[in-house]
């Protein structure tokens, strides 16, 4: 049963300099309990995707497509409305949790309070749903006391604890924004390990935005690959591993230490893809990644490429993907 459902997706950005393009004619859909990955560089648009998600984009943000989660249309609804549903049936794990969390509020505090505002239960019953919640992250009393405040925990334990407020009302669907940037390894494998324990426990479907292509092969059934505010890939993981028909997703893989640590000769540098992601005020006409393309052909250049099937399973948005081998035309 489909979830969640993106339909041409635009956000656009109101600057002194004129009209920011953010993301442009974004679609996936998410089903009940699936796992879906967004991978692509700074700048690309994934957090972007989230925040309209979750109804928090800027004041100065343009919003236009459609967003269908559990038959309603997000974008349609009051901010009323979408507060009852953000936080209970959508909850977010940002990326930087000592911003996420209010320093000057306990985090059994921070874990109850959703409780109370989502299901009405009283002071002393979300309290105690609260101690059960961080026990389930991993922090158990009598070491990990409700009443610490966030200061007093590393980032890993922070990062814990902004998961069990998300997992507190129970929600259908988790986003989980960069969730590792800024923990160190050992605490990056034990809060994504974390993660799939529990959205497989409570059957949740996850949506794990990453610039990691190792950490989205390990934890999603899908992905998706963005480039300057589009989706360049998409497919069943396994699938968009084996071909990597973008251009772009095999510069992603060639610059991932995580993906090549097995097969990278000792001494050998990683490769790069020169160039950055353009300006979104000034975004060329063609192929969004022309400019830093190997394969570039003049063709490329007049209009944006649309995307093509490769199969039931993979689908990319390139006129001259990377697939001779394998004898796709």
């Amino acid at each position: 049963m489909t979830l969640l459902s993106v339909t041409d997706l635009c956000v656009t950005l109101d600057t002194p300099d004129g009209p920011a393009p953010i993301l442009q004619d974004v679609s996936f859909e998410l089903a009940a309990g699936q796992s879906l990955g967004i991978v692509g560089e700074s700048g690309c648009g994934k957090s972007m995707t989230a925040l309209a998600l979750m109804g928090l984009l800027p004041a100065q943000a343009r919003v236009a497509g459609e967003i269908e989660f559990e038959g309603e249309n997000l974008l349609a609804l009051p901010e009323a409305q979408l507060c009852n549903i953000r936080g209970r049936r959508l909850a977010m794990v940002f990326q930087e949790p000592m911003t996420a969390l209010n320093p000057v509020k306990t985090i059994g505090f921070q874990v109850a309070e959703g409780l109370r505002w989502h299901l009405g239960l009283s002071r002393g019953a979300a309290e105690a749903r609260a101690v059960k919640l961080l026990a389930r992250v991993g922090l158990p009393q009598p070491r990990f006391s409700p009443d610490l405040y966030p200061h007093q925990l590393s980032g890993g334990q922070r990062q814990r604890v902004v998961i069990a407020m998300a997992l507190a009302c129970e929600p259908a669907l988790l986003i989980a924004d960069e969730p590792t940037t800024a923990l160190d390894v050992t605490s990056q494998a034990a809060i994504l390990d974390l993660l799939a324990e529990v959205t497989e426990a409570a059957g949740l479907a996850l949506l794990l935005i990453t610039h990691d292509l190792a950490v989205v092969w390990q934890n999603t059934a899908r992905m998706l690959v963005m480039y300057a505010g589009r989706v360049v890939e998409r497919g069943a993981t396994p699938a968009v591993f084996e071909r990597m028909a973008h251009p772009y997703t095999r510069g992603l893989f060639a610059a991932s230490p995580g993906a090549l640590e097995a097969a990278l000769p000792a001494g050998r540098r990683l490769a790069t893809i020169p160039g950055q992601v353009p300006d979104p005020r000034h975004r060329p006409a063609g192929c969004v990644f022309a400019g830093r393309c190997p394969r570039v052909q003049d063709d490329c250049l007049p209009a944006q490429p649309a995307e093509r099937a490769l199969d039931a399973a993979h689908g990319v948005a390139c006129l001259h993907p990377c697939l001779e081998e394998e004898g796709v035309p």
